[in-house]
């Protein structure tokens, strides 16, 4: 969840400053300027302690994500999908509501 926060403000920056260089250096040199949180140990927010290793875990930190995300070309819109969406959730509305509907039938039917 707060991956995804930090992103949208990313997001959010470049739409204000029209430049995604300018905003992937304000976010490196933030973390590395940061205090590390009580418990973590330097570069933890950087993902260069190599903790991937011992945790199962694999892949770069949140930061150099967030880094490699602005410097990527921006994501298009997808109204496709955005209606695909839209209809899922009608249908699974129109489903919870029959499905309430038929308790509903069957509590009436028994008597309760």
């Amino acid at each position: 969840m707060t991956y995804t926060i930090e992103r949208w403000a990313d997001e959010r920056a470049v739409a204000a400053t029209g430049d995604r260089t300018r905003v992937a250096r304000a976010v490196g040199k933030a973390a590395l300027a940061a205090r590390p949180a009580a418990g973590r140990p330097l570069g933890a927010a950087l993902g260069i302690l190599g903790l991937a290793r011992l945790t199962g875990r694999t892949g770069a930190g949140p930061v150099p994500r967030r880094v490699a995300a602005l410097l990527a070309p921006p994501l298009g819109r997808h109204p496709l999908l955005a209606a695909a969406t839209t209809a899922l959730l009608a249908v699974a509305a129109l489903s919870s509501a029959e499905a309430a509907r038929d308790l509903h039938r069957l509590l009436e039917s028994v008597g309760i």
